[in-house]
């Protein structure tokens, strides 16, 4: 059962720079179609979310959502590229998956990210770190 196809014919031009290899399929979307997509994944096809991850790059910050179709085993993997580093921000997923909200906080906490509705943003890990860390896991450059 591939659900790839179903997805994709779903989303139509929400979703683009599409990558797919065996049981996964990555790809990027807009921070004005973030909310559809998500909501198509876990509400529509009952996709849940295994985790999270961000990473700088040169050309901004990365945020890569994991969604298991765990019925077929397949992933689907929303990226958001933030190019403005000096404030990347992007819609936050809580309030469609409440179980999103640890992950974004962290994200937030060591990358930086500003994601906008997120119902506590602040520290998680660090609050009581006694060098007070900030951004963490960022390069230290000026562009």
């Amino acid at each position: 059962m591939d659900k790839t196809k179903e997805f994709i014919e779903a989303m139509g031009d929400k979703i683009y720079k599409k990558i797919e290899k065996k049981g996964r399929l990555y790809f990027e979307v807009d921070n004005e179609n973030l909310h559809t997509v998500v909501e198509y994944l876990f509400h529509k096809m009952g996709c849940r979310l295994s985790t999270a991850t961000a990473m700088e790059m040169y050309h901004g910050i990365e945020v890569l959502y994991h969604f298991s179709h765990d019925e077929s085993g397949q992933y689907f993997c929303p990226r958001m590229v933030m190019t403005d580093l000096k404030n990347p921000k992007m819609k936050s997923i809580t309030p469609i998956i409440k179980g999103a909200e640890w992950i974004e906080r962290e994200m937030c906490e060591f990358w930086g990210i500003e994601f906008e509705g997120h119902p506590r943003p602040e520290r998680l890990l660090s609050r009581e770190h006694p060098q007070q860390l900030d951004k963490p896991l960022r390069f230290r450059r000026n562009s």
